[in-house]
């Protein structure tokens, strides 16, 4: 664990050094245009270092672990060092550039098709384990969360893949292993849990939470603030008006599709 936290604060001292490189052309050009030209060039440059570590450290793998305590955690925690410090720098300002921002998450692993993209304030910050279909779009604040701990010092890492076509609304939340089907709309502030699948042309309205390992069928209409518990099946085609909690009691309000 120390070793790790030393390693931490020397990739900020690397991450420092690749960030300055620009600064080098201020004795050629003068402090003026040597400054405009680290303030355009110091994205870039970072990229290229921080990439590059980032591609030579070993293959993030995907599985439940033990904190710091095995070669699963250990490579998650080495894999996952380079993007987390450049997106924290450089994301809020320079993810306004849909070309700088393709570049920058695909060097560091994601798997973006023609049209995908994420907004400034978009939180991904293991890309190597994301996939987003073409012209699918990740809202502001949303969060991609590739990992996350049950219990103390457990660890589960797995990837998440959005479809083509699919919204993910702004403050809206996925965990780990999520699969999103194409053509399929997740409203404002839903959080879908851990190992959960979306059907293909569903909707998701705003303030549900869909729990670990549910399973949500394809042609599916939840509505808003709606509650689905953790392994549970909502069939193809189900409706289910606002607030429903999911599976209900017997006199189910859920209609065409119930279980």
């Amino acid at each position: 664990m120390r070793a790790l936290d030393v390693l931490w604060w020397l990739g900020w001292v690397y991450f420092a050094a690749w960030a300055a490189l620009p600064l080098a052309l201020v004795g050629v050009v003068g402090p003026m245009l040597g400054g405009m030209a680290w303030a355009l060039l110091a994205p870039w440059s970072a990229l290229l270092g921080m990439a590059t570590a980032h591609r030579l450290l070993p293959a993030s793998e995907e599985g439940t672990f033990q904190l710091f305590a095995d070669r699963g955690s250990i490579r998650w925690a080495l894999k996952g060092w380079a993007p987390s410090v450049y997106l924290t720098v450089f994301q809020p300002v320079f993810f306004l550039s849909p070309l700088f921002q393709r570049n920058a998450l695909r060097a560091f692993g994601a798997r973006l098709a023609a049209g995908a993209w994420v907004t400034t304030r978009t939180s991904i910050r293991e890309p190597h384990l994301v996939e987003i279909g073409r012209d699918s779009l990740v809202g502001e604040y949303a969060h991609l969360a590739c990992s996350y701990q049950p219990r103390p010092r457990t660890l589960v890492v797995a990837g998440i893949r959005i479809g083509d076509e699919v919204l993910i609304g702004a403050h809206s939340i996925l965990g780990a292993g999520c699969r999103v089907g194409a053509r399929s709309t997740v409203e404002y502030g839903v959080v879908i849990g851990a190992h959960t699948t979306i059907g293909e042309d569903t909707r998701i309205g705003a303030d549900t939470s869909i729990y670990n390992g549910a399973r949500v069928g394809c042609g599916v209409r939840i509505g808003k603030s709606c509650r689905i518990a953790s392994g549970a099946v909502v069939p193809d085609g189900a409706r289910l008006p606002d607030g429903t909690v999911w599976p209900a009691a017997p006199a189910s309000s859920a209609t065409g599709g119930g279980p």
